[in-house]
């Protein structure tokens, strides 16, 4: 029972009482039930229980007849007592007729009632409205008693008097309900509001979720003061202050707003009742309530609401709070109910708009990218679907001091998210590591090359700057190294001219040697992983005329025909060993633009026809598991047939166009316009070997915190040092690897 019916319950026990008292002191037969005691018994006590329990608000058809049978069943003992033809006959005759009436109709209108869906004829909705107004306790009750006082009370004015006097205060005056009323009322009258509480009126909506408050008072509300904001139109709801957007008869506050919790509903008794005007007045919220209500938890988190043109894969957001935002910043917003989804910023402008007649607004918009929901099971980002609605909060990621795992590349800053590799995706789809000098190219390739090595991938590394050979100077045996370079040197030393040009000089010994080198080093019994060369260090000759008067010119190989000779070397004796889905060996390219450069860009002739050689060794040996690492500070340069199959890009910082545009086809133009302004360490990475889908900025390892984590379990695999060999001279089989004969021998 609802604390409405208990009220109405204690009243028919007091109206009760009152009634009993007026029978027992004003009728002269007192509590004796005879025809004197038929106002009470039949009549009064009906009219109390059906106007203040069974319906006190209307009378539906059944109820209707259920008080028309119990007024006739309550008159029809007076019929033998009033003598027939006399004028008391024709009132109990009038009485007993509207009784039966309002009872038969009733009935009917219950048995003929159209089924639900069917509409109801004329005559049956004129019958209902007869029988619900006749039908109603007060009517006919009232109709009882006062014909039981014109039959059986006129004689006694002060009988007539009381028990009328009785009626007209239970039925129209009702006092107990007026008292019950003011009493009420004052219980629940609301406390003056303070003018210092009230924020001011709502000026302007802006759907969904915004308010626009004009301020009464000319006082500063700062970002995140909880208030209610009250309005004719439906519930009232909490507001957060977000910041102000200009002035028109006062100041103009930003409200967020959002459904009013349970345990704040105390707080909106605090105002007026609801009035033309929407209203906002602030409130004050207890620490240990606040940390209960989510809107008040992230607003320290909030820098700002989702704004116009957000697509599926951009969200685009009004700044509200720059603290700690710049370019690579991971953000969050929720798609849905539940889903919380992570960006990253990857632009912003400024813009202008008019808030109110000829004031404008002026304020920062960023450009974030989507990057999913994170899998803390499978350490990675999820791709989700769709947007998030307009004007819906943006939060900063919490900043967590987490160090990343040990197989994570690198990790978003502040973040415990990081992104891992693939080193196999990584050799058999190629890899770039693209920016200019002193950004850390070299030691992003050192970290990749450590990883590959961990999985059983062996590396051969044309390096330039002789960085590899310190860097890496636990993956090395430094005897067998030295030895394997002298035979190299001494393979490459000397040639003299020949009548067939191609065999002219020192480059057909060379190729043996290498092709010879490569078979012992891809055995599946050499325990070495790592061989690091520079292309610059061997002297190789080649026969650039024919022979006259038995001599001829020979000039000396270029560092990239030798690098062509190490690509195509790998690519034989890769196949050699046969087709595989892992990686096998990985070439690395450092200074990849002088290694391998654009047609355009060749320093000799014969430059052109080796980098065609070293592009076709690349494209032709995923089949066999041989893929490069290319690293170049000079994108423009480098040959695009290679270029072009390397599917995993590391872009660092970079300022021509022309390598711009080209990582723009890669990482979208949002990214390629952030490469300049990068810091050092830093670099967008995307590709099929990344874990994260999509183009991601992130903060690369630093190379002796990176070994401080991956090296206890993955220590540099020491090969057993091996006795001096005796440099040997090529046999038959090596003849396989001269110009023409491989791959296709």
């Amino acid at each position: 029972m609802t604390s409405d019916a208990r009220i109405r319950a204690v009243l028919l026990v007091i109206y009760l009482a009152i009634l009993v008292a007026v029978q027992a002191q004003f009728i002269s037969t007192g509590l004796a039930l005879d025809n004197k005691a038929m106002w009470l018994v039949s009549g009064v006590i009906s009219l109390l229980f059906g106007s203040r329990l069974i319906n006190p608000h209307f009378t539906p058809p059944a109820d209707s007849l259920t008080n028309a049978v119990a007024a006739l069943l309550a008159i029809l003992p007076a019929v033998p007592v009033i003598p027939s033809g006399t004028p008391d006959a024709w009132v109990l005759a009038f009485a007993v007729g509207l009784f039966a009436l309002v009872s038969g109709v009733s009935l009917l209108v219950l048995i003929f009632r159209p089924a639900p869906g069917i509409e109801p004829g004329v005559f049956w909705r004129l019958c209902e409205r007869a029988v619900k107004g006749l039908g109603s306790p007060n009517i006919i009750f009232t109709a009882l008693i006062i014909v039981a006082v014109w039959l059986f009370h006129r004689e006694q004015p002060a009988e007539v008097f009381a028990i009328l006097t009785t009626l007209a205060v239970i039925v129209i005056i009702r006092p107990l309900e007026s008292l019950v009323d003011y009493i009420a009322a004052f219980l629940n009258s609301k406390p003056p509001l303070r003018r210092e509480d009230i924020v001011g009126t709502v000026a302007a909506h802006q759907s969904p979720g915004i308010v626009l408050v004009r301020q009464v008072e000319p006082k500063t509300i700062s970002r995140g003061t909880p208030m209610v904001v009250a309005d004719h139109h439906g519930p009232e709801q909490l507001g957060v202050a977000l910041n102000y957007v200009g002035r028109d008869e006062g100041n103009l506050l930003r409200v967020l707003t959002a459904p009013l919790p349970q345990s704040l509903a105390s707080y909106a008794s605090q105002l007026p009742a609801k009035s033309q005007d929407a209203i906002a007045v602030s409130i004050t919220v207890p620490p240990d309530e606040a940390e209960q209500i989510q809107a008040l938890q992230w607003i320290g988190r909030l820098c700002g609401i989702v704004d116009s043109d957000t697509s599926t894969e951009y969200l685009q957001f009004e700044v509200i709070n720059d603290s700690g935002l710049a370019e690579g910043s991971l953000i969050e917003a929720r798609i849905g109910d539940e889903r919380r989804v992570i960006y990253q910023v990857v632009d912003g402008i400024t813009r202008e708009e008019v808030v109110q007649q000829k004031n404008k607004y002026g304020y920062a918009r960023a450009k974030a990218r989507k990057i999913g929901t994170w899998d803390a099971n499978a350490q990675k980002f999820n791709p989700v679907p769709w947007l998030p609605r307009i004007n819906a909060p943006v939060f900063m990621l919490e900043n967590e001091d987490t160090a990343p795992e040990g197989d994570c590349i690198g990790y978003f800053p502040s973040t415990p998210y990081g992104v891992r590799l693939d080193p196999s995706e990584c050799v058999t789809h190629n890899t770039a590591i693209l920016g200019i000098l002193g950004v850390g190219k070299s030691y992003l390739s050192i970290e990749l090359v450590e990883r590959m090595i961990a999985q059983g991938i062996k590396v051969l590394c044309l390096d330039l700057t002789n960085q590899y050979q310190q860097l890496l100077a636990d993956f090395i045996e430094p005897i067998h190294e030295q030895a394997k370079r002298d035979e190299l040197v001494a393979a490459g030393q000397g040639g003299v001219a020949h009548q067939n040009r191609e065999l002219g000089g020192s480059r057909r010994a060379f190729k043996l040697a290498v092709v010879k080198q490569m078979r012992e080093f891809l055995a599946d019994d050499d325990d070495h992983y790592l061989r690091v060369f520079n292309p610059a260090q061997f002297r190789v000759t080649k026969q650039v005329s024919g022979m006259f008067q038995g001599n001829a010119e020979l000039s000396h190989l270029t560092a990239s025909e030798i690098t062509a000779i190490f690509s195509d070397a790998a690519l034989f004796v890769c196949q050699e060993k046969g087709m595989t889905d892992t990686a096998r060996l990985c070439l690395v390219y450092e200074e990849a633009h002088s290694l391998v450069p654009e047609w355009n860009s060749v320093a000799a002739d014969g430059d052109k026809q080796a980098t065609a050689t070293s592009a076709r060794a690349i494209l032709q040996g995923r089949k066999y598991g041989l893929g490069c690492l290319l690293i170049t500070q000079r994108t423009a340069n480098v040959t695009k047939t290679i270029l072009n199959q390397c599917n995993t890009i590391f872009a660092m910082r970079t300022f021509d166009d022309t390598g711009k545009d080209f990582l723009g086809n890669y990482i979208g133009s949002d990214y390629a316009n952030v490469l300049p302004s990068l810091q050092a360490r830093h670099a967008v990475v995307f590709g099929k070997a990344s874990s994260c889908e999509n183009p991601v900025l992130i903060r690369l390892n630093d190379q002796d915190a990176f070994r401080q984590r991956f090296r206890p379990a993955n220590p540099p695999r020491q090969p057993q040092p091996a006795p001096a060999e005796d440099v040997a001279a090529p046999d038959a089989a090596d003849a396989a690897a001269e110009d023409g004969a491989a791959p296709e021998a």
